[in-house]
């Protein structure tokens, strides 16, 4: 009776735990990014991605602009980070947003891209970026606020931590290992009791 009340709790918790990693792309739950100043700029704000369908509606709000009516190119960049960006060793454009339209130093847009948030926070590096404003036509300016794209945190608030999240081969490691733990005390108590 123990070792099946026991081995019914384990597939709980392993369910739920798997249930738990898998939850917040699934549900279509927002995922909030929180974009930081690149170059000095005091540009800050989030950026908030939303399942849409097959896609990723991706809404920025911004502020710290400093010239209104200025539009700001906007673009999810792929192979590295927000780091390596304000470094000079920025990634490669992987999906153009709406640009940024400047007014009172804010600023906000909402763009659908091809792709979901399992396929962001799964491969990459990916980051997004909003740019200075653009000077030269040829070339595209510095970023003034940058937020890389991790895995959603563990507590599964939604919240996107910028450092990354739980792995859920980490998760899954844990569930194992208390399967285990349990399976032993089991056979343990089942062994005394024998005894």
């Amino acid at each position: 009776m123990l070792r099946k009340t026991l081995l019914g709790a384990s597939l709980a918790l392993m369910v739920a735990l798997l249930t738990g990693t898998a939850g917040a792309h699934e549900t279509g739950e927002s995922q909030t990014l929180q974009l930081t100043p690149s170059q000095d700029s005091g540009v800050s704000g989030t950026a908030t991605l939303t399942p849409e369908g097959d896609g990723l509606e991706v809404h920025l709000d911004l502020t710290g602009l400093p010239k209104d009516g200025v539009e700001h190119l906007a673009h999810i960049h792929e192979g590295a980070t927000c780091a390596d960006d304000r470094a000079g060793n920025g990634g490669g454009v992987a999906f153009p947003l709406e640009n940024v339209l400047a007014k009172g130093g804010e600023g906000g847009n909402a763009s659908t891209v091809d792709t979901t948030l399992e396929e962001l926070s799964s491969g990459g590096p990916y980051y997004i970026n909003v740019h200075a404003e653009q000077t030269d036509p040829d070339a595209v300016p510095p970023g003034v606020a940058c937020a890389d794209i991790a895995m959603t945190s563990a507590d599964g608030s939604g919240s996107v931590p910028e450092t990354g999240g739980t792995s859920p081969l980490a998760l899954l490691m844990v569930a194992g290992a208390v399967l285990v733990a349990l399976g032993a005390t089991a056979g343990f108590i089942a062994r005394r009791r024998a005894a």
